[in-house]
């Protein structure tokens, strides 16, 4: 798990690579707090990557709420971006200047209006000076597009909502503020705002989530938001002092694969500047002993396909794909795979079996387990098991988080398939649940399963010293 970075940052190299292709827009997000001396759209107009339009933070707002930046209507949005050139079928890359302060609030805000492909540059606009990469001074002159902007209402906590929340503790909430704004040490950096924190927030500062213009690893932002006594598992409301940085806490989340969470737009701006509003002092509550952890109630479906699949999908381009199955593989290097691909999901069963146990399952002659290699490295994986001459298993099958957004999941799906029909098998059977990829389900039926029984079943979660012990165990 170490190393493993989030999907949605690229490097320099990468953007460089594909400046001027088409659908490929570059947006700087550059948006500075006034103690930090610096102003984006001077900076911009004195040098910025090519092509690259300056999407104002203070413009691009719904400026009758009387709080910074708020996010803008959808019409709003949909018109000022397509002014820019920008729909929502681009792959959009973001940046600021140090990589990890305004840009990912505009990353979120795009993805909140329906836009998928959107990326952060890592190291941002400093980074790609430092490293004398080109730039240009001429202003975009972009003909308009139009942008059809589809609003994730699920994605916003209002005033209301975060009221409720504070009041039930039924959300978790990441308070994205430097540590001694959290505890109310250091004041605001607002006038006449109380310092402090909302009843139960956990102090997760954006700034622990990245270092010298790179968001940390997965492993690392695994950690940073378990010693902070967040959960997982469970819902997560993000906010900060403007709206701004809680979308660095967001970002963390939706690369470790956790997609219940929203972001309070009012954060501290409009908390803080309430005279009636809770605000708590000192340090979060203690973190409750995460030793033992509440098993999980999973909704399970098993599904079943009586005929090959009938669709075909080209070979994914501008990447490169190889399938290789393996023979007797290594238990570690099994273990690696599983806990890539599915500790989001919750495939602990055969991460906490003994090496006899497993050896037994995965070395049987009747199991074939078979790795998708993207450009070199591991990217997925899918097991086979034949059950009997007329019965082929699908026991697993996924891709690692840096393999998502690729285009590859339903291509690869399509191998998996192929290769459980080769024996000529009268069906072919899968098993889901609600725990798994919350689009699994409707993915196999797309692909020809059809549902034939559910059930429910407890799954035990696997603590954070179990994965450590297991992964020291396996090197």
């Amino acid at each position: 798990m170490s190393g493993e970075r989030s999907r949605f940052v690229v490097s320099a190299d990468w953007v460089e690579k594909n400046l001027g292709a088409p659908g490929f827009k570059v947006v700087d997000a550059s948006w500075y707090l006034p103690a930090q001396g610096r102003n984006g759209a001077v900076e911009y107009a004195s040098g910025h990557i090519p092509g690259a339009v300056f999407f104002d933070q203070d413009v691009i707002a719904d400026t009758t709420t009387g709080l910074p930046h708020s996010l803008p209507s959808p019409s709003f949005f949909a018109q000022a971006v397509g002014q820019l050139g920008i729909s929502a079928d681009d792959t959009i890359v973001v940046y600021d200047g140090p990589g990890f302060f305004s840009a990912p609030r505009v990353w979120w805000m795009f993805r909140v209006m329906g836009a998928r492909r959107v990326y952060v540059l890592e190291g941002g606009i400093d980074g790609w000076k430092a490293e004398g990469r080109r730039l240009e001074t001429d202003l975009p002159e972009p003909a308009p597009v139009t942008f059809e902007a589809q609003f994730d209402r699920a994605k916003i906590t209002s005033f209301d909502q975060m009221s409720g929340i504070a009041d039930e503790g039924d959300k978790q909430i990441a308070d994205a503020r430097p540590a001694g704004r959290f505890t109310g040490e250091e004041p605001e950096p607002r006038a006449g705002m109380r310092s402090g924190h909302m009843p139960g927030a956990r102090s997760v500062p954006a700034a622990s989530l990245s270092e010298n213009g790179r968001l940390k690893d997965l492993a690392t932002l695994r950690s940073i938001f378990i010693n902070a006594g967040i959960d997982l598992n469970n819902p997560v409301v993000t906010s900060c002092g403007s709206g701004v940085t809680a979308a660095v806490v967001t970002l963390a989340l939706e690369s470790l694969g956790h997609s219940d969470n929203s972001l309070y737009d009012g954060s501290w701006s409009e908390w803080g500047s309430k005279s009636d509003t809770p605000v708590v002092t000192g340090a979060a509550e203690p973190i409750a002993d995460s030793k033992a952890t509440a098993p999980l109630t999973a909704h399970v479906t098993r599904l079943e396909m009586t005929s090959p699949p009938k669709s075909s999908l080209p070979v994914p381009v501008n990447i490169q794909t190889a399938i290789m199955r393996t023979h007797e593989i290594p238990l570690a290097f099994y273990r690696f795979l599983h806990r890539q691909v599915g500790a989001r999901w919750h495939w602990y069963e055969r991460l906490r079996m003994t090496d006899e146990q497993l050896k037994a399952i995965i070395h049987n002659p009747k199991v074939s387990i078979s790795v998708l290699y993207v450009d070199g490295a591991p990217c997925g994986f899918y097991e086979l098991s034949q059950e009997s001459d007329d019965l082929v298993e699908l026991s697993y099958f996924g891709l690692f988080e840096h393999g998502l957004g690729l285009g590859i999941g339903k291509w690869f799906l399509l191998q998996a398939l192929y290769s459980a029909w080769t024996s000529n098998p009268k069906r072919v059977t899968v098993t889901t649940n609600s725990l798994d990829h919350p689009r699994a389900l409707q993915l196999y039926q797309q692909f020809g399963f059809s549902p034939v029984a559910t059930t429910n079943a407890l799954i035990d979660p696997m603590t954070e010293q179990e994965l450590m012990a297991l992964m020291k165990r396996d090197g």
